[in-house]
Parts: C-alpha cells; structure tokens; sequence
C-alpha cells in the first residue's frame, strides 16, 4: 500500500496544475495571434504581387498586340505601294 501511495504521490508532482494550464493557454493564445498576424501579411503580400502581376500582364499583350497591328500594316502598305 505504501508503495503505491508513493507511486501516486511521485505522479502528482509532475501532473500539470490549473493554474499551469491557464499560463499555458495564455502563451498558446499569444502565439495563435501573432501567426495570425503573420498570415494577414502574407496574404496582403500575395495580393499586391498578385496585382502587380496582373498589371504587367497587360502591359505585355497591349505592347504585343499593338506591334503585330503595326506589322500587319507595314506589310499591307509596302504590298500595295512597293510595287
């Protein structure tokens, strides 16, 4: 019996207490916002890239799409005129 009592009472020692759980939760709620933070970040970040991405994008197809019309009428004038 005593044995036992000794056993439960080594065991009582290292089991977490209330107020152990609460510091925790404290700490774990602490950490849980700053990722969140970080997340918004990341993602405010992603949205400008995304943005500027998309800008760029069109940029590029307008500078195309105006080089190739003006091909097409070079072609078209020195075919008509060249003779």
């Amino acid at each position: 019996m005593q044995l036992r009592v000794a056993k439960l009472e080594a065991a009582m020692a290292t089991v977490a207490t209330r107020e152990d759980l609460a510091r925790l939760e404290v700490k774990l709620c602490r950490e849980i916002s700053g990722i969140q933070c970080d997340v918004s970040g990341i993602r405010r970040d992603i949205n400008r890239i995304h943005q500027a991405v998309n800008a760029q994008t069109w940029k590029i197809l307008l500078t195309l799409i105006c080089t190739s019309t003006l091909l097409v009428s070079v072609t078209y004038y020195f075919a008509k005129n060249g003779g």
